[in-house]
């Protein structure tokens, strides 16, 4: 059997932790203001002649993302409130070293001039999933100021970006992949392997994929089907495949030791299994899966049931967080994809959250009749404006396209999808002909 993977144990707890970090975790900075208890922007208040600011680092946040302070030396009380290690880095000013979850540790600043400073937790891939922000030097806060434009200048870069949607980009992630039938088996064929992909106009990122896509491709079979899923690992660490909210056999779960050994680089591994429930599921990487899963290695599989509600429209939403940024089905805005609808039509859409945050998907215009969560049709389906899906949830809804015009889509985590240059990330509209 493989080294056990501590990792595995501690993903669903970790994914609750981070949820009640996002959510809820105050910052205390040196000049605290009880009408501002959340900390939106940490200023410098002075200790002697020394200025404080004290901040906290989570697992892809940095609370507060703005600072302001003035000239001359500075002290940057910086605490890991994360579950993984991290650390702060100024551009051109200085870094703490790497800090572990639960630790602290102080940037001293001898001396910084007037102007604009760039920070980031420089961990590969940490800075793209969100944990950036900037520190303003000798200057007051203004939103104009952060963003470096006039107001004019705001609202023209702003509705150039919007207007330019949806925007092309290389590759398209979650292609129908259809089997081929050997004996009466279903049999679908996964690479992971490393490559580049365009998640916004001209960003191309590291990403890991199955068959060269993120998401990887769509899988669909029906209940009762016996099929057999090929995992070849092209990637430079090991890796498998879970299948999540799927009833198959132990020996096919997925995790390494638990389940299986891990699949080495340059091998293959067979899962075969028998489908025994129906519903949206999820197929991902179960190894190193903090990294592997956000950096792509995931995937939709549908199985249709008979009790199914009538649908014109029918699509997964792969929702992400992490180094390929706040992503929509592998994009972010304005490369997102559109969905389209006559007046009159049914639209199903699939909620995945295959990310490390919680995202609540909010739909402008229309309600949505929540129908089905974990693959489990609901008995009393309900409506609601802003469906909250956390990591590892699946939600299905149904929208009756009854109002014609072009609709945002987004979730409403505020910082996934909009800030001083105009909307990014987790955006889309629903288009009503």
């Amino acid at each position: 059997m493989g080294q056990r993977s501590k990792l595995m144990w501690l993903l669903p707890v970790t994914a609750f932790l981070v949820v009640i970090a996002f959510g809820v975790g105050v910052i205390a900075t040196a000049a605290y203001d009880s009408n501002n208890p959340f900390g939106e922007q940490a200023q410098g208040g002075t200790t002697s002649d020394q200025q404080l600011i004290e901040i906290e680092l989570g697992d892809l946040y940095i609370k507060p993302a703005k600072l302001t302070a003035d000239e001359g030396s500075l002290s940057i009380r910086v605490h890991n409130g994360g579950k993984t290690d991290h650390n702060f880095s100024i551009a051109g000013v200085g870094a703490t070293e790497m800090i572990a979850p639960g630790q602290s540790e102080v940037l001293e600043i001898d001396s910084i001039e007037e102007g604009e400073y760039e920070f980031i937790c420089a961990v590969p891939g940490h800075a793209d999933g969100g944990m950036k922000g900037t520190l303003e030097v000798g200057k007051a806060a203004s939103l104009a100021h952060e963003s470096g434009m006039s107001a004019e200048e705001m609202m023209a870069h702003d509705a150039k970006v919007t207007s330019s949607f949806p925007a092309k980009t290389k590759g398209v992630g979650g292609a129908l992949l259809e089997p081929a039938i050997e004996g009466g088996v279903k049999v679908f064929e996964l690479t992971a392997d490393e490559i580049k992909w365009e998640t916004d106009p001209g960003n191309s990122v590291e990403a890991y994929a199955y068959n060269g896509m993120v998401p990887g491709p769509r899988i669909e079979a029906e209940l009762g089907d016996r099929v057999r899923i090929v995992l070849h690992n092209k990637l430079a660490e090991p890796t498998t495949i879970h299948f999540h909210g799927m009833t198959v056999p132990a020996d096919m779960d997925g995790v390494p030791v638990i389940s299986q050994d891990a699949v080495l680089p340059g091998k293959s591994f067979t899962y075969e299994f028998t489908v025994k429930n129906t519903g949206s599921h999820m197929y991902h990487s179960h190894f190193n899966a903090a990294k592997q899963v956000p950096m792509g290695l995931l995937g939709a599989l549908i199985v249709p049931d008979s009790n199914d509600p009538a649908s014109d429209v029918d699509l997964p939403m792969v929702l992400n967080d992490g180094p390929l940024g706040f992503t929509l089905n592998g994009k972010g805005f304005p490369a997102t994809a559109p969905i389209v609808a006559q007046k009159g039509q049914t639209i199903r859409i699939r909620y995945m959250n295959e990310g490390l945050l919680i995202h609540p998907m909010h739909l402008h215009g229309m309600p949505q009749l929540v129908i089905a969560k974990d693959g489990h049709l609901l008995k009393h389906p309900y409506m609601a404006d802003t469906v909250l899906v956390a990591p590892g949830e699946r939600y299905d809804v149904l929208v009756k396209a009854t109002e014609p015009g072009a609709w945002a889509f987004h979730c409403h985590v505020l910082n996934h999808v909009e800030g001083p240059d105009g909307m990014f990330g987790m955006v889309s509209a629903m288009i009503v002909e």
